[in-house]
């Protein structure tokens, strides 16, 4: 009786999962794409302003190692979060990305590997407790912002991110 009541159970737990509903994955819309990458980008800027004020202030880089690391995170996600059909006049969402973005996607792709090798290398500064490199790799990051948001972002409006 519990030979057969134990092979029944195996069979069932083997065969169980097969009758259930399977996990669905789900893409980004072109609108939740565009809030995402929206609040990230706001979140990132605020990231960067505050790592800028510790370093003012006297900070060392070790104890910017999160926020750097964040930073990093953030920028090996950026990239899927513009899927074409996402820029001003493709679609109806309020968006500051520009045409250029889906007519030249290679090189945006190519702007943001830059942004994140340097994101990567400011983290990598914060670990080894390299104030000045850290210091110099911040001035990298912003550039490689300001690079990549002269082709393919809209002007923000006057004091955002200021």
């Amino acid at each position: 009786m519990w030979k057969r009541a134990i092979v029944l159970s195996g069979a069932l737990l083997a065969l169980g999962p097969a009758g259930l509903p399977q996990e669905k994955t789900v893409g980004f819309s072109g609108p939740n794409a565009i809030a995402a990458r929206q609040a990230g980008m706001d979140m990132s800027l605020l990231t960067i302003r505050s790592i800028e004020g510790a370093m003012k202030a006297g900070g060392e880089a070790k104890n910017q190692g999160f926020s750097a690391a964040v930073l990093a995170k953030w920028a090996k996600a950026l990239p899927p979060l513009f899927p074409a059909g996402t820029a001003k006049g493709e679609t109806s969402v309020e968006t500051q990305a520009l045409p250029p973005l889906s007519q030249d996607h290679a090189g945006f792709e190519r702007a943001a590997a830059y942004y994140a090798a340097a994101t990567a290398r400011l983290a990598d500064f914060a670990a080894a407790n390299d104030t000045a490199g850290f210091t110099k790799q911040l001035e990298v990051v912003n550039q490689a912002c300001n690079a990549c948001h002269a082709t393919y972002k809209q002007a923000p409006p006057p004091g955002h991110g200021k």
